[in-house]
């Protein structure tokens, strides 16, 4: 009885195994049956499909020849004097009063709705897509490195400057429209209503003020600095001429310091070169840096509506022979 035990054992085995391999070509099978099913389906259907499509592309066209062809204009802009928040709020109520058609509040600017018709304005910032998580990471590591020599000057002319460039961040206002001849100067409009804010008038009247007075008074320090060394040096030339030969004078300490006068009379260069710029570039709440030309709206492939009609009618054709199939499944079940 011992003796059969192990027999029986590899008989089962091999049976099992056997149904294992049987039921793995019973699926391979059925997947095949049903490849060549789903073959057999559209062969026999490819002229309705295919009709389908032909139709639905014809009535798209037929639709979009009705339908204008809508043009762009991109602006590229930077908001000043920490504004984003209340740019974002201004283009959102444009656009809000655009779909309510707001006539009062686009009479103010000398708009009318009906100019508006098709017309929308959108905003959003230009990140820099060359710019990867491992060059940010580089870039934090650095500023990591200046904090050892964080009490020389040069080092908190870095930090600024790259603190600014990080901060500041163009945007793009896209400006959606119909007509070709009123987009551009309705764009312009609106962007001169975003620029008419009694608060940021005071705001840049007052960083105005403050820059031209800054100015003057850096440009008086540095002519008494430059005064100051030139006096200084006539009077060394003076004392050198006076010596007699022979003699011999110990170096007493200098009475000014001409290195640390030189610094801050650089200082005092860059200041004014920076508040320079600002008098240039921020003179509105929008510092417009460019205003594009009108160009035709493209969409992207897989949200033009030219397609939507051929898709629409081959889904439907495919819903419909679905119920069809449950409708004479639930028939046979019936019989």
């Amino acid at each position: 009885m011992s003796d059969n035990k192990p027999n029986n054992t590899s008989t089962s085995d091999e049976i099992d195994l056997g149904q294992l391999f049987k039921m793995i070509a019973n699926g391979f099978n059925r997947l095949g049956l049903a490849f060549l099913r789903v073959f057999l389906y559209f062969k026999k259907h490819a002229f309705i499909l295919i009709g389908l499509i032909v139709l639905g592309i014809a009535i798209s066209f037929v639709l979009s020849s009705f339908v204008n062809k809508k043009l762009k204009t991109e602006a590229i802009v930077r908001p000043n004097f920490e504004s984003t928040d209340y740019v974002y709020d201004v283009v959102d109520e444009i656009q809000s009063n655009i779909f309510s058609q707001d006539t009062l509040f686009f009479k103010k600017m000398g708009l009318s709705v009906e100019d508006l018709q098709g017309f929308r304005i959108e905003i959003q910032p230009i990140s820099d897509p060359e710019e990867t998580k491992e060059e940010a990471q580089q870039e934090l590591e650095y500023l990591k490195l200046l904090q050892s020599f964080k009490e020389e000057s040069f080092v908190v002319d870095i930090v600024r400057s790259e603190l600014t460039k990080k901060s500041i961040i163009a945007h793009r206002i896209t400006f959606t429209y119909i007509n070709a001849k009123k987009g551009n100067v309705i764009a312009e409009k609106l962007l001169n209503y975003i620029n008419n804010n009694s608060y940021y008038d005071k705001v840049i009247k007052t960083s105005k003020e403050n820059a031209e007075q800054r100015i003057s008074k850096n440009t008086l320090l540095i002519s008494q600095i430059d005064n100051l060394i030139d006096n200084y040096t006539k009077t060394l030339l003076q004392n050198n001429t006076e010596k007699p030969g022979g003699s011999v004078y110990m170096e007493n300490e200098s009475a000014l310091n001409i290195a640390s006068l030189l610094t801050l009379k650089n200082r005092f260069l860059k200041e004014i070169e920076e508040k320079k710029s600002e008098l240039t570039e921020q003179t509105e709440i929008l510092s417009v840096i460019n205003m594009g030309k009108p160009q035709v709206f493209k969409k992207p492939f897989f949200n033009n509506k030219f397609f939507l009609v051929p898709t629409a009618l081959v889904v439907l054709f495919f819903a419909i022979s679905f119920i069809r199939f449950l409708n004479k499944k639930a028939q046979e079940l019936n019989v």
